[in-house]
């Protein structure tokens, strides 16, 4: 997909150093990727204490249950 963008060239280079990547196309797409895991970690932490567990958490901390 081809998009013109203006983004400020000042945050542009300081992305270039910062990542060592090579050109502008590449920190974009980095910045993407990084914002749309985040994204989804921060929904997953959202999720936590939602959902009820059933569990045994004791059991599971005694090392006498673990297999070799």
């Amino acid at each position: 997909m081809n998009t013109l963008l203006h983004i400020d060239e000042q945050l542009i280079q300081q992305a270039l150093q910062l990542t060592g990547l090579h050109n502008p196309q590449s920190v974009v797409e980095m910045a993407l990727k990084e914002l749309v895991t985040r994204r989804k970690t921060d929904k997953l932490s959202q999720a936590f204490g939602q959902y009820c567990w059933d569990g045994d958490l004791e059991m599971m901390r005694n090392d006498s249950h673990v297999i070799d």
